[in-house]
Formats: structure tokens, C-alpha cells, sequence
């Protein structure tokens, strides 16, 4: 109250229409690295969740693969008697995941997007951060496609998002499993990079945007 009656605004969290141009700049910076992949050669991007629907009806790239992966992604590649919890999947994990993503080459580098928080789906509001199952904000399964892409012998480069309850258990799957950051970008970096930001907004409780190329 004291800070008000000085004439100073207070930051207030974004609305709905904020939270929506959040998630149009983390897609637009998707597109921008993903731009800069098919440029060095990359020919495929492998779409984890439901975002990009628009660049995926659209592609264009006329020469590049776009593989959707709707399966859970929990499921698809499971840790083997051979493999440590941080250790890449091995050639058979690797082999079963093909079965879910027709289409995929591991051999070939692989431009990986990983982004939709399921948290601010439909509501727009942030979901209990113990939801054991649901997308990128649950380290889990991010640890998952982690693994999965560290193991594919031609490479790999992820543009995933990070929301705050899960920074720490995904900073711990990057590290454990090969991957080097190329940037992290928090949310107030996003928005003075793609939007026109409003003075007193604060971005604190919004998703992170992490960069990331196999370490090989």
C-alpha cells in the first residue's frame, strides 16, 4: 500500500492475453533457432506436446521432415537393465521409440521442440506443481526425451520449456544425460525480445526457455 501511495506500480503477474503472447514469442523463438538449424543442415525436427500446430500445417521447409510425437512421453523409452538413471537411451530404446515416430532417422541430426505447458492450457492458471504426469513441466518425462535424443548417434539440438516448478529437476536431466545449454532465457528476456512489455509486469511465474545441444 505504501509502495502505491508513493507512485510507485506494484508488478503484477500476466493475464490471459499476456500468458498467450508469452507462449507465441517461446514458439517464435522455437522457429527462429529452428531457422538456424535448417540452415547448418539440419533436416528433421521431432514436435513434442501439441505446440506448433500452425508451423507444422505450414511447414516451409519443403526438405525437411516434421515428425509429431503424440505418444506420453513417459512411456515410450524405457530405462533398460543396462542403463543408468543419466545414462543416453541405448540402440534398442532408441529402436522401440522409431516404432512411435515413423519417420525418424536417429542417425540424422534432429532438431527437437519440446514446448505447451499443460499448466496454462484452457484455464490459464498453474496446475499443482506435484501433477506427476503431465508435459514439460514434470522433469520426468523431460529426462526422458533427454535421454532418448542423447542416444541417437547423429545428434541432437532442443528448444524445450522449463516452467518454474520444474527448473531444477530439468538443470539435473541437461547435466546428467550429455546436453550443454546454448541459452537459457528467462521469461522477462523473451518479452523484451519479442513483445512490447508493459512497465510494472512481472514475469517471475512464467516458463523458462532452455537451448540445448548433445555435448558430442
Amino acid at each position: 500500500m505504501r509502495a502505491a501511495a508513493a507512485g510507485r506500480e506494484v508488478p503484477h503477474p500476466p493475464g490471459g492475453r499476456s500468458r498467450r503472447l508469452l507462449a507465441a514469442a517461446r514458439q517464435r523463438y522455437a522457429e527462429d533457432r529452428l531457422a538456424d538449424a535448417v540452415s547448418a543442415g539440419t533436416r528433421q525436427v521431432l514436435v513434442f506436446g501439441t505446440a506448433l500446430d500452425t508451423f507444422i500445417a505450414h511447414n516451409p521447409y519443403r526438405d525437411v521432415r516434421v515428425i509429431r510425437v503424440t505418444e506420453r512421453e513417459g512411456g515410450i523409452v524405457r530405462r533398460s537393465g543396462d542403463s543408468a538413471p543419466g545414462d543416453p537411451a541405448a540402440a534398442r530404446q532408441i529402436a522401440e521409440f522409431v516404432r512411435f515416430a515413423p519417420g525418424f532417422e536417429p542417425g540424422d541430426p534432429v532438431f527437437a521442440i519440446r514446448l505447451d505447458d499443460p499448466y496454462r492450457r484452457d484455464s490459464g492458471h498453474a496446475a499443482a506443481d506435484t501433477d506427476p504426469g503431465s508435459g514439460p513441466a514434470c522433469p520426468e518425462t523431460t529426462a526422458t526425451v533427454l535421454r532418448l535424443l542423447a542416444g541417437c548417434p547423429g545428434g541432437a539440438e532442443i528448444v524445450l520449456e522449463v516452467p518454474r516448478a520444474g527448473v531444477t529437476g530439468v538443470a539435473r536431466a541437461v547435466r546428467d544425460t550429455g546436453w550443454v545449454v546454448q541459452e537459457d532465457l528467462s521469461a522477462d528476456t523473451l518479452a523484451s525480445r519479442y513483445l512490447e512489455v508493459s512497465a510494472g509486469q512481472d514475469y517471475s511465474v512464467e516458463p523458462r526457455i532452455v537451448r540445448a545441444r548433445v555435448a558430442h
